[in-house]
């Protein structure tokens, strides 16, 4: 994981360009955006984490491709644990309702 300063960094990236949610009960993290270097840096950050793309917009091929970060279950309770310091009061509580029960039960992609 990254320096104070990288973690910083990815906090305030993460806040203006993410998106922290659930799926299948667990916490989870995406990032979607077309610049390539950004999602790079992210992930030197949080190698852990899935770097995805290029995506194409076939319905509007002027488009510039996409490119994900994500990051699942344990993953992304890593990752929303290293940032929520230096999150915002709304993401903040975002990161907090979704890390309050979580508990992962294993490798079968399910948590309680």
């Amino acid at each position: 994981m990254g320096s104070e300063t990288e973690l910083a960094w990815a906090a305030g990236l993460i806040e203006g360009e993410g998106c922290f949610t659930k799926h299948t009960n667990a916490p989870y993290i995406l990032v979607d955006m077309t610049d390539k270097d950004i999602i790079q840096r992210l992930y030197g950050i949080f190698p852990f984490g899935i770097m995805r793309g290029p995506y194409s917009n076939k319905t509007k091929p002027q488009h510039k491709p996409r490119w994900r970060f994500d990051a699942f279950g344990p993953k992304a309770k890593i990752i929303m644990e290293a940032i929520r310091p230096y999150m915002g009061e709304r993401r903040g509580a975002k990161i907090d309702e979704l890390l309050k029960d979580y508990v992962w039960v294993g490798g079968n992609g399910k948590s309680k």
